[in-house]
């Protein structure tokens, strides 16, 4: 009983000692602009937003309406990391990806107009 409960305890980690970590810079030289703009994480994974400049949030939205994303997010998987504002210095967000379907990401500052630029 208590192998079958190590075995146990060592298998509900087994998926964290697997997960990667990738990193999105939001507003790299003071764009309005994620990078990498297009990433592949499988679930469990975790994305690390470091926003860079101004005030930005990395929010899910939909690829045929992404401006304004809506606070909270949008679609199953949904996350908004909220406004960071750097003029402390960045700061960041970690979110863990729940599935594998796509999701497009803006940021919510100013009603979408962020997003709204290239």
């Amino acid at each position: 009983m208590l192998f079958k409960s190590i075995v146990a305890l060592a298998l509900a980690f087994v998926p964290v000692a697997f997960a990667a970590n990738i990193d999105v810079q939001v507003g790299p030289n003071n764009l309005f602009a994620f990078s990498p703009n297009e990433i592949h994480p499988n679930v469990g994974d975790t994305v690390t937003f470091t926003f860079l400049t101004r005030n930005h949030s990395a929010t899910t939205t939909t690829y045929t309406s992404p401006c304004p994303p809506p606070p909270g997010g949008v679609g199953p998987g949904a996350f908004d990391t909220g406004f960071h504002d750097t003029t402390g210095g960045s700061q960041t967000a970690v979110i863990t990806i729940s599935d594998t379907l796509p999701h497009w990401v803006s940021c919510m500052q100013a009603g979408g107009a962020h997003c709204r630029r290239e």
